[in-house]
């Protein structure tokens, strides 16, 4: 009898050491990784409000892409270099916000869909026009998450 709990006893600790095991080998809480992504949107966004170019090219992967009709702009320098005319302008403003955020499984891509609002002042006019985008991140090596790919769309004119 004896030796028959000591087997009990034995393999209820290889189930518990099992069990501890397979917890740490589950995958990212999703969850949180959304949160985190769509927390980095929203701050891509004050950045960009706050910093002009600077902060709209900050928050871009060295090696990441924005999507223009006709061309792609790869890199943080060219990026920064091309909205610098746009969001250095005080007449102008560039506000957005996520509507959905999904990640990966693996917890390392996610992306961001939303809308967009520029609004330009002329005098004594203003124009506003309003768009649909999508945003591509990578979770980078120290945790951060970073623009891989961008690209927004103006809707059509009414």
């Amino acid at each position: 009898m004896a030796r028959g709990a000591g087997l009990h006893g034995w393999l209820s600790a290889v189930a518990a050491a099992a069990l501890a095991v397979g917890a740490c080998r589950r995958g990212p809480d999703l969850e949180v990784m959304r949160t985190a992504i769509r927390d980095a949107d929203l701050a891509f966004a004050n950045a960009t409000k706050e910093r002009g170019a600077e902060g709209w090219a900050s928050f871009f992967a060295d090696s990441g892409v924005m999507v223009t009709p006709g061309h792609n702009y790869v890199g943080r320098p060219v990026i920064r270099e091309l909205m610098a005319p746009e969001l250095g302008d005080t007449t102008r403003s560039l506000t957005w916000s996520p509507t959905s955020v999904e990640v990966s499984p693996g917890g390392h891509l996610g992306y961001t869909i939303g809308r967009w609002e520029r609004t330009a002042r002329s005098g004594d006019s203003t124009v506003t026009r309003r768009g649909s985008y999508v945003t591509i991140w990578k979770k980078q090596g120290d945790g951060t998450w970073k623009v891989v790919l961008d690209i927004g769309n103006a809707d059509p004119p009414k």
